[in-house]
């Protein structure tokens, strides 16, 4: 599906895309969800989420960012194949493992929302797509408009990290006609690559501000750029 090879199962991978991605294991921080450089004791933190803890509670990511996971995030984001988003998805829920439990009622999935005039321009979100389908193989509750993007911000590629925060302050707010629903439940949200999770964190502060939470990350993607211990 990614390099265009006839394959018997047409939203899977041949054998050499297969072995071209590279999945996110452990050992990894257990709040950013950053790959350590070598086995370590369980639930030992990477030094960003010492220094600069986040909002968010834990993230998970199924892949590296590199060629490989980019072209597939390219394909359903720009190429409108969004029959990838259920392999996508399956991805994802591995790297979720035991913290999203399958038909848990207390666990609400909502995704990293577009502006609406970018969201008529495409016409679709990338991110919604996945959390669709992360919510209906999860067995859990799908909240499509607990976020609200109240703010039209630039594009987050080629920005800094500081400036990614500053491009995405005061961006989000959550739709008081869901808090109740949405009070006392595990949130996930769901994107399709974390940069420098600027973004994600930003929609966590947001929750945890209105006394929601936990807050919960899930990618498809993540880069990974940063020293771990």
């Amino acid at each position: 599906m990614a390099c265009h090879a006839q394959i018997a199962d047409q939203v899977g991978l041949c054998m050499t895309c297969w072995g071209d991605v590279q999945f996110i294991n452990a050992p990894i921080c257990d709040v950013t969800g950053t790959p350590l450089p070598h086995d370590s004791d369980e639930n030992i933190l990477s030094i960003e989420a010492l220094t600069d803890p986040p909002h968010y509670d834990k993230a998970r990511a199924a892949l590296r960012f590199n060629e490989h996971s980019r072209r597939l995030i390219h394909k359903l984001k720009y190429h409108d194949q969004q029959h990838l988003a259920p392999l996508m998805a399956k991805m994802m829920l591995r790297a979720a493992g035991d913290l999203l439990v399958a038909g848990c009622g207390d666990t609400v999935i909502c995704s990293v929302p577009l502006y609406h005039w970018r969201y008529f321009r495409r016409r679709f979100n990338q991110a919604d797509l996945l959390a669709r389908q992360v919510a209906s193989k999860g067995g859990s509750v799908y909240m499509p408009k607990l976020i609200k993007r109240i703010k039209a911000t630039k594009t987050q590629v080629g920005l800094s990290r500081e400036a990614r925060q500053k491009n995405v302050k005061g961006a989000f707010e959550i739709n008081a006609k869901w808090l109740k629903l949405a009070r006392g439940k595990n949130i996930y949200i769901v994107d399709d690559v974390i940069t420098t999770g600027a973004t994600v964190n930003e929609i966590a502060g947001c929750l945890k501000a209105e006394g929601l939470g936990p807050v919960y990350i899930l990618a498809f993607a993540k880069v990974i750029h940063q020293k771990v211990i």
